[in-house]
């Protein structure tokens, strides 16, 4: 039955998703789902940037004697990033958690980040 509900809330959380206009949401769920889709692509975005950097580090550096800590540091600042991001949406969700908007907040906390994270990454890509 639990599988059931889950698999019933999914289907309709999809279907939910492709029947908004987002240009035209008016409603505190409709735009949290608008919020998290553009989240959701920022975020791929994100992930991306962080791969190419990544690889990049490996092409440009991978005969170097230290390139094993040089790639330990970036995955190990890249992970302390995102406990860092989270830990501070967390705080703008629950500085928000008596409104209608703290989903909506949360979800912006995280966009912002992660564009200021591309930013920091491409920016260390050109170094």
């Amino acid at each position: 039955m639990r599988h059931l509900i889950l698999l019933f809330t999914l289907a309709c959380t999809t279907s939910f998703a492709h029947a908004i206009d987002c240009n035209k949401a008016s409603n505190t769920m409709e735009i949290n789902e608008c919020a998290s889709i553009e989240q959701q692509k920022v975020e791929a975005k994100l992930n991306q940037v962080y791969q190419r950097v990544l690889k990049g580090l490996e092409k440009d550096h991978a005969s170097d004697r230290k390139f094993a800590e040089m790639k330990k540091a970036f995955v190990d600042a890249q992970l302390a990033w995102i406990k860092f991001r989270k830990a501070e949406c967390d705080a703008v969700y629950h500085n928000n958690i008596g409104g209608t908007t703290r989903n909506v907040m949360y979800i912006s906390c995280m966009q912002v980040r992660a564009k200021q994270r591309i930013a920091e990454l491409e920016e260390f890509e050109k170094n």
